[in-house]
């Protein structure tokens, strides 16, 4: 399905300064096909808008987002390993809830990518994994495990 948006200041990545002031948007399969400057040379499709700004998908470097289950309680908080204080071994792809209802939320506010990860209450927390926020399995979500490793120092480690 092809869907056009047309009137649109748009926010590009091919250079920080490029601003298409008046520009559309054609969307195939859900993906962007074709970004353009004025009116698409072809209008055959499902026309859904007429003005609007569109910027690039937003990262998010540092989430616990799906370790933390905001619709559950204590069952769905996998964030912190109490068992010992160093605990790089611990994997975000092994915590997280793909179906947490943050994942919706972060979409809906423009986050496509995020940085998601263990804790802060262990000097070694584990293994960030950089995911999508949109899909229903975290191994299509994936893009890259791991990224990071968490490190907390301060007042979260001593307090626990």
């Amino acid at each position: 399905m092809k869907k056009i948006l047309t009137n649109l200041k748009i926010y590009t990545m091919n250079d920080i300064s490029e601003v298409i002031e008046n520009g559309y948007i054609i969307i195939e399969n859900g993906k962007i096909a074709e970004i353009g400057n004025g009116m698409p040379a072809e209008m055959e499709g499902e026309y859904i808008s007429d003005g609007g700004i569109a910027f690039p998908g937003f990262i998010d470097g540092h989430t616990h987002i799906g370790i933390i289950g905001d619709s559950l309680t204590f069952e769905g908080d996998d964030v912190n390993e109490a068992s010992e204080p160093s605990t790089p071994n611990m994997r975000a792809i092994d915590a997280i809830n793909p179906l947490d209802r943050c994942f919706r939320e972060a979409l809906e506010a423009g986050i496509t990518t995020v940085a998601a990860g263990p804790g802060s209450a262990n000097p070694i927390g584990g293994q960030f994994c950089a995911i999508k926020t949109y899909g229903k399995r975290i191994d299509k979500m994936l893009i890259k495990a791991p990224v990071a490793m968490k490190f907390a120092l301060g007042e979260n480690p001593k307090n626990v």
